[in-house]
């Protein structure tokens, strides 16, 4: 298995030579003229000694810099996944293509003004309760509705890639029979994927008020996560780092998210968010430290990472 997994990562990198256990490569990330990339198939482990990228997924360095033909032979070879399964994923309809477009209610109204209206002021109010900064308004493009459907609702709008709308968030900020009202559209989407960089770690959240924590974090809008959901397909797409921050009563449902993430060799870590409803209430110096603290789970420690769990 060794053999066949290095003989496709020399047709994917430019390889130098062997040293021992180590295959050095030309490191695509930095392109230094030196073979700096060290690859150790066997621990599956990668280095490089000049820009430092590092990780323990060998089939990111497939997936970032091979065919589709490399990355089912590989995958093949690691026994992940099926490559019907694999194809599968990016499988879609013509229908399920077309980028989904939603207008804000005809009711909206930004609450970005310096100068709010009297009808603003209930929503600024309870923003502010919530420890939701002017900067954190400014960058979320957060409004309210004081009347129609989504009557005593702040809105948080989602943007595409493009920056167009494609989904919104009503949040009762008054006491209404439904605290959320979602509007008639589909929730598979990439809640302000405008705002995110691929090439750095994910953090994957429940809800758009835990996203407002950090940078680069994407609210799945709910706990659960489906493989052919264009959230998943695209953390596959870019060979992502993972960090999971879901709500502490959501375990069954997060360990199956891992176990769908681990199936394409996805490098997953583990917020511990334990003595807090959700990260929107963990204050901010406890969840970084958290973050900075948090284990990988793989394969070889998952199921230890179940059983503690189960425990406690």
């Amino acid at each position: 298995m060794q053999a066949k997994k290095t003989k496709i990562l020399k047709q994917v990198l430019n390889h130098a030579y062997s040293n021992r256990d180590e295959q050095l490569f030309y490191c695509p990330f930095c392109d230094h003229h030196k073979p700096k990339l060290s690859v150790n198939v066997e621990k599956g482990v990668f280095k490089c000694w000049v820009c430092d990228v590092r990780g323990k997924n060998l089939y990111y360095l497939i997936k970032r810099f091979g065919n589709f033909h490399q990355q089912q032979e590989y995958l093949r070879i690691e026994g992940s996944t099926e490559i019907t399964e694999f194809e599968n994923l990016f499988a879609s309809s013509e229908e399920e293509e077309k980028e989904q477009i939603v207008e804000l209610p005809k009711e909206f109204v930004s609450l970005t003004d310096k100068t709010p209206g009297l009808t603003s002021t209930p929503a600024l109010k309870y923003l502010e309760k919530r420890g939701i900064s002017k900067k954190d308004i400014l960058k979320w493009k957060i409004g309210h509705c004081a009347s129609g459907e989504y009557k005593n609702r702040i809105i948080i709008p989602s943007f595409n890639e493009d920056g167009k709308v494609n989904y919104f968030i009503a949040r009762a900020y008054k006491d209404e029979f439904l605290k959320y009202k979602n509007p008639p559209a589909s929730k598979n989407i990439i809640f302000n994927e405008l705002w995110i960089d691929w090439e750095s770690p994910i953090v994957l959240v429940e809800g758009v008020f835990d996203a407002f924590k950090e940078e680069n974090m994407i609210p799945i809008l709910g706990s659960t996560l489906r493989e052919n959901s264009k959230i998943f397909q695209k953390v596959i797409e870019n060979g992502c780092k993972i960090y999971l921050a879901l709500d502490s009563d959501a375990f069954k449902k997060e360990k199956d998210i891992m176990l769908k993430l681990l199936d394409y060799g996805i490098e997953i870590y583990k917020i511990d968010t334990t003595g807090y409803e959700d990260i929107f209430e963990m204050p901010d110096e406890i969840y970084f430290e958290r973050k900075r603290q948090s284990n990988v789970i793989n394969r070889d420690n998952f199921f230890e990472y179940q059983f503690l769990c189960a425990t406690f």
